[in-house]
């Protein structure tokens, strides 16, 4: 048997080691890739049993998991079936590792998760692909930056649902017949009003009957705990998304930084 110089260690060892060696730096290589993108914690990896819709799917053992930071097509909406059988296409016969948001489940009892195939991650590709757009509330916001990049890509190439005017950008004018939907809005702010309770960002003269965004007031001390304040929007251009309500006129209520982008 031959033996390298020092006389201690096997050649097939040698070479069984540096194979291994090899193995462990792509390994730290790719999990570091996908740390950068989305910093999660895989806690688990499990066989997908079936998909439900275009965001969230079945596990073998009868949880269910909902895709944690996006808002895929629902039914009844346009594209709902292309965008389930796409997500089904992407899981067919795979296993997921599932990192979970701060928030482990939804209202509905559902896993919200960020999912990985690989070195895949999943909500990205969704997005990329233009079969989903990206939503975040304040416990599922921590990859929201990465993901409305993604966003912006698909949107630009009118991938997917950005080809169907069903998922065109709104003006401020344009929501009387979505309220209960979740929209992007873009438009100008003519006007930052603080008060107590809230501040208000009114894009046009009128609050009483025009598009406003709200913000609590606990939520103007999470922004200003971030450096953010509302007050330097006025006369900026945006783009708000969330889900409209009727206050007055049509609503979106701002929680946090990554539901607004300033356009200017």
């Amino acid at each position: 048997m031959a033996y390298f110089a020092h006389g201690k260690l096997p050649i097939k060892t040698a070479r069984m080691l540096r194979r291994l060696a090899l193995f462990f730096v792509v390994f730290l290589t790719l999990t570091a890739a996908r740390a950068r993108e989305c910093d999660v914690t895989v806690a688990e990896q499990a066989t997908i049993a079936s998909v439900a819709g275009g965001g969230s799917f079945t596990l073998t053992d009868g949880r269910r998991v909902r895709l944690a930071g996006i808002e895929a097509p629902r039914e009844n909406w346009p594209l709902a079936e292309e965008a389930r059988a796409n997500l089904a296409k992407l899981l067919e016969g795979k296993t997921v590792d599932l990192g979970y948001a701060d928030r482990g489940t939804d209202r509905h009892g559902d896993l919200l998760a960020y999912a990985f195939i690989g070195n895949a991650w999943l909500q990205a590709k969704l997005i990329q692909s233009g079969f989903a757009r990206a939503y975040s509330r304040t416990d599922t916001r921590r990859c929201a930056a990465a993901l409305l990049k993604h966003e912006d890509d698909a949107r630009t190439a009118k991938r997917g649902i950005w080809a169907d005017a069903f998922y065109r950008i709104r003006k401020p004018d344009d929501l009387t017949s979505d309220i209960g939907t979740f929209q992007l809005v873009e438009g100008k702010i003519v006007l930052v009003k603080t008060g107590r309770e809230r501040t208000f960002l009114n894009f046009a003269s009128d609050y009483r009957t025009d598009f406003t965004v709200t913000i609590a007031a606990r939520d103007v001390k999470r922004l200003a705990k971030e450096g953010i304040d509302p007050a330097t929007w006025n006369g900026k251009a945006v783009r708000v998304r969330g889900w409209l309500s009727l206050l007055n006129g049509p609503e979106i209520e701002l929680t946090h930084a990554e539901q607004i982008e300033v356009l200017d």
